[in-house]
């Protein structure tokens, strides 16, 4: 029993000194190896902490994060529908929703507990006039056939402004429409004032677009410019002027209204595009609005529904989405390329040239266990120091090297991904010692002197 307690006692201190002072020697001795290991080290946990880094981010933004956005939803033709539009044909407003159809869809929600706000954009085309000429397209006709050459976009709120089809657009001269009091106010293009030369204050008339006679007249409250991409057909690729987004005239739901375009008496292009935009709790309370709707009897091979909001918010994190892809690529190759790397070297260290160094001091009394302990001693000392400076400054550039390519979007070293980095680290440096120490368990010290007996005459 006595024996057994001394197998499993701490070595004493001479011997811990005897371990540490031979570990110390035998990593100057080849000093290109330590390094290179001790530097492999950093570059791994470096690449681990700003991978994770970047991983954990995109998973909070495609979840918490995402699951936290309030959704809108809106209810459009799909594209197999808006393809067989023809914009000399009236007979496409047929396919425009009533209020009557979104009463319904709402109902259906409402009657199963989805709580939402509401806001509303509606248009008509309308006709030129001596005060304001419309940017011509490749294919215009007759404005008795399209309803106009320009269009009368009406929003009753900023929030319904803010997820036009048309793109957004910010003013750059004047002031914005006021939503809440009674204006004749409208918001015009640049390009549209140019061509017109119009400035902030001038007077515009446009007609109706079935009764030409029938005219309306506005100021121009401001001047506008997009600021987002062109969408396909509402460009200088527009059929008609009228889809030609520099040609839309913005206007509030009230003063639409007050010059009688929101009728249920119109025909034909003067019927007006009714657009109501639902703002919903987060994207499950939308995915069950969607569900509700489709059950209320929504022809989905005429219409769709989608949620501007949550589009864009997929859309800008994008490139976030993209760095975190390529951050699990590099995390695996960096994973195996290193530790590969890092195992030929301990196994060369562990091995190289120290047969001799391994048989003289097991003759001379050293045990396998002592020597198993320096070799282990040894791989910590070129390992550890360099996983813990990788990680630090992994941890202090994780942000603005992950931003930046992540393309802006924010990303921050969180106390889960250091722990991931340290306990990795750990597990890594334990291996690698694992290895150098099996080195010396499995030195057979007869063959040492077999192989020196067979010489030769």
């Amino acid at each position: 029993m006595r024996k057994q307690k001394l197998l499993l006692s701490p070595l004493p201190k001479k011997y811990r000194m005897f371990v540490l002072k031979n570990a110390w020697a035998a990593l100057g001795r080849v000093k290109w190896r330590t390094a290179l290991i001790a530097l492999l080290a950093l570059l791994v946990s470096f690449s681990a902490a700003v991978d994770l880094a970047v991983i954990r981010a995109d998973d909070t933004a495609n979840n918490e994060t995402y699951q936290s956005q309030k959704a809108t939803a809106v209810i459009r033709p799909n594209a197999q529908t808006q393809a067989k539009r023809d914009g000399a044909d009236s007979s496409y407003t047929d396919k425009y929703l009533t209020w009557e159809k979104y009463s319904t869809y709402a109902t259906a929600a409402q009657s199963n507990n989805v709580t939402f706000n509401y806001t509303l954009a509606t248009s008509v085309p309308v006709r030129e006039s001596k005060s304001l000429q419309a940017i011509a397209a490749k294919n215009d006709t007759s404005e008795d056939k399209t309803g106009g050459n320009l269009t009368l976009q009406a929003f009753y709120t900023l929030d319904a402004a803010k997820i036009n089809d048309y793109g957004y657009y910010k003013v750059v001269k004047g002031k914005h429409l006021s939503y809440k009091t009674q204006s004749d106010g409208v918001l015009i293009s640049q390009a549209l004032a140019d061509k017109n030369n119009l400035k902030v204050g001038d007077k515009v008339t446009v007609g109706n677009p079935s009764k030409a006679s029938d005219t309306y007249t506005f100021t121009v409250r401001g001047i506008y410019e997009y600021d987002s991409d062109v969408p396909e057909g509402n460009g200088s690729d527009a059929k008609y002027a009228k889809d030609n987004r520099e040609n839309v005239i913005y206007t509030t739901y009230i003063n639409f209204a007050k010059n009688g375009l929101d009728t249920t008496e119109a025909t034909g292009w003067a019927i007006p595009n009714l657009n109501i935009i639902f703002s919903l709790a987060n994207p499950s309370t939308y995915n069950t609005f969607v569900r509700l709707v489709k059950k209320a009897k929504l022809d989905t091979k005429t219409y769709e529904i989608t949620s501007p909001s949550l589009t864009a918010y997929k859309k800008s994190i994008e490139p976030l989405d993209s760095a975190a892809s390529a951050a699990r690529i590099m995390l695996i190759a960096v994973t195996i390329v290193g530790g590969i790397a890092l195992l030929a070297l301990i196994a060369c260290a562990a091995i190289g040239g120290r047969r001799d160094e391994i048989g003289m001091a097991m003759i001379t009394g050293v045990t396998k266990g002592r020597l198993g302990w320096q070799f282990m001693l040894e791989t910590f000392m070129m390992t550890v120091p360099g996983w813990i400076v990788g990680l630090v400054a992994g941890a202090l550039l994780a942000k603005p090297i992950g931003t930046a390519w992540a393309g802006g979007q924010a990303v921050s070293m969180t106390s889960a991904s250091v722990w991931n980095v340290i306990w990795y680290g750990l597990g890594a440096c334990l291996v690698l010692g694992i290895v150098a120490f099996a080195r010396v368990a499995c030195f057979n010290l007869n063959q040492l002197f077999e192989e020196r007996s067979e010489v030769k005459a």
